[in-house]
């Protein structure tokens, strides 16, 4: 997948950045994630802001796996358990659905087998 090295999410050359690597299988894309206490809201808790970032970088990943270069339009997130600074998820993007140059995508962060959020979004590529 093409990768910007800057990125906050994924860039590995962004020194502030979260250096998610991304791996592609039959049902979309995943990342391991393993939040620093820099990303912190209140103490012990990853800020949701951080956490939809993730969601977010794990949708765009699974469209541009499809060789579509898109961007977020419209996102919902539900989180629904705290994520805590040092602890290992997994996060998870997969597309829905496409119609001309609008993609529907979900993701999901795990821990193990617990859901601790997930996102809807509509991504859209330009110029198609």
């Amino acid at each position: 997948m093409n990768e910007y090295d800057r990125c906050f999410a994924c860039g590995q050359a962004n020194p502030w950045g979260l250096k998610l690597i991304f791996h592609q299988d039959k049902n979309g894309v995943w990342a391991d994630v393993v939040f620093h206490k820099n990303y912190e809201g209140y103490p012990d808790i990853v800020h949701g802001g951080i956490v939809t970032t993730v969601l977010d970088e794990a949708m765009a990943k699974a469209v541009l796996a499809r060789g579509v270069v898109a961007y977020t339009a419209e996102l919902r997130v539900r989180l629904k358990k705290k994520a805590v600074p040092g602890e290992k998820y997994r996060v998870y993007g997969r597309l829905i659905s496409s119609r001309r140059n609008l993609y529907e995508l979900e993701a999901v962060l795990r821990k193990g087998e617990e859901v601790i959020a997930e996102a809807h979004a509509r991504f859209l590529a330009p110029g198609k």
